[in-house]
């Protein structure tokens, strides 16, 4: 994971572009912990910057403050996202075709399988109950 990207995408999180350093800390540690879909997202967008550094691209400024993204850090990471896997169409918009076939749903009272159609009617009569004359 690019810690330069991670700290990018923190700072733009924040309206004012603003955060301390503590601050800024705490947020890499959550999202560092938050899991696999986090570390591929900022994976796929490093590896297409592998030289990214923020600090002589003009992208964040530091002071006794904190960091802050400027307008170019901030241009440069909707450009940088743009273009990521995340945001292409799928390579082909071809319906995959299944083949006809059985279905059947284990664990569960329904099974849906091709079957020869039944006249309704005889379904329904095969349903109902006989009725016991009295005697």
């Amino acid at each position: 994971m690019s810690i330069q990207v991670a700290i990018l995408k923190i700072l733009a999180s924040h309206v004012s572009g603003r955060a301390a350093l503590d601050s800024l800390k705490h947020d890499l540690a959550i999202l560092s912990s938050s899991g696999d879909d986090w570390h591929a997202r900022i994976k796929r967008l490093a590896s297409r910057v592998p030289d990214l550094d923020i600090f002589s691209s003009g992208y964040v400024l530091r002071d006794v403050e904190g960091w802050e993204i400027t307008s170019a850090g901030r241009e440069f990471l909707r450009a940088l996202e743009a273009v990521t896997q995340d945001n292409l169409p799928p390579a082909s918009t071809e319906a995959v075709s299944r083949s006809q076939g059985a279905l059947i749903v284990v664990g569960h009272r329904f099974k849906n399988r091709m079957r020869a159609q039944r006249d309704p009617e005889q379904s329904t009569l095969a349903r109902r109950r006989p009725i016991r004359e009295p005697h």
